[in-house]
């Protein structure tokens, strides 16, 4: 219990902090949590529908006894977690709509309850051979974050999808370049390791810019 604090990574992402696009909890109805499984190498999203008081799953990949295990085990932590931190950052204090309203998922539970959690079985499905998980959670990030929670009418072309990604990003990218425009993460001079490490100063960082690109390498 030591480590239910408001100064706990978990805490301070509730209270908005330490994500760029990050806003307070308290300030939205639904939360968006990807979540991977290492050993099994999968990806599948998790939704907190906070006036709900539940956590709808979206698995791309339903599968046996095992799979089946595993989410569930993964989804249940947070299940237990997630009302811990919540009581910690003082969450329910600024959401008394919740109690003022007499939501039945709030009116006879304890704040420390774990959530109630659902499977939603109509989830798009990819195909068995194929490694789109982490595709598949995109998409239903991007479903959930346009107000469409019940995809069973929905069909998802993968190959699309993924050139539709693909082409987002790299307009993205030439955009930014032509603009001579910086992200949010250059605006605060730091660069964060991908590997844990401690964060360095961007003029530290070789300046690759220059560096051929792979087609100019091939092509000399």
């Amino acid at each position: 219990m030591r480590s239910i604090s408001p100064n706990h990574d978990v805490g301070q992402c509730i209270r908005g902090f330490k994500l760029l696009a990050n806003i307070p909890w308290d300030n939205v109805d639904n939360v968006i949590i990807p979540v991977n499984i290492s050993e099994k190498f999968h990806w599948f999203l998790v939704v907190f529908r906070i006036k709900l008081r539940c956590l709808h799953v979206y698995d791309s990949m339903k599968g046996g006894a095992v799979h089946t295990k595993k989410v569930n085990e993964a989804v249940g932590k947070l299940a237990t977690m997630i009302p811990l931190f919540l009581t910690s950052t003082g969450f329910y204090g600024k959401r008394l709509d919740l109690y003022a309203n007499k939501l039945p998922k709030y009116v006879h539970k304890s704040q420390s309850d774990p959530l109630d959690i659902k499977h939603m079985m109509h989830a798009p499905q990819q195909e068995d051979i194929s490694n789109d998980c982490g595709l598949y959670t995109c998409l239903f990030a991007e479903y959930i974050s346009n107000n469409v929670f019940d995809m069973r009418s929905i069909d998802i072309n993968a190959k699309y999808h993924r050139q539709r990604y693909a082409t987002i990003l790299w307009h993205y990218g030439k955009t930014k370049n032509e603009d001579d425009a910086i992200s949010e993460s250059e605006v605060t001079g730091t660069v964060a390791s991908k590997f844990g490490g401690p964060r360095i100063a961007k003029e530290h960082v070789p300046d690759t810019t220059n560096y051929p690109t792979p087609r100019q390498r091939t092509r000399n």
